[in-house]
């Protein structure tokens, strides 16, 4: 928020209210515009605010998913390992967790 609004609310928080008109009256005479665009501002604020909240937690989940691929293709290829060739099985799930991350991540590029 703007220090001009966060200031007038702050005002209005600590003062006696009586009653609810007086209350926007205030409001409106602090911050020098009507109601409405008070509340178009406060709108954006939250638009904005909730945009930057998506991206912060995008990147966490991101690789969350890289990981379960990874380990999805590790188990798929671990298992069908076990049955061909047992002493093998290890190195298999390795192979196949890395393959599963790198192609997550060929696919997220190309998007």
């Amino acid at each position: 928020m703007s220090d001009k609004l966060t200031t007038a609310l702050q005002k209005l928080a600590i003062s006696p209210v009586k009653a609810d008109r007086l209350a926007i009256y205030r409001l409106e005479k602090e911050y020098g515009a009507s109601l409405s665009e008070i509340v178009g501002e406060l709108e954006d604020y939250a638009i904005v605010h909730q945009s930057i909240s998506d991206e912060r937690a995008k990147p966490k989940n991101q690789l969350i998913i890289v990981c379960c691929y990874g380990c999805l293709w590790g188990a798929v290829i671990g298992i069908a390992t076990l049955f061909i060739k047992p002493s093998v099985t290890v190195a298999a799930i390795g192979l196949g967790f890395t393959a599963g991350v790198s192609g997550k991540l060929l696919v997220q590029k190309g998007e």
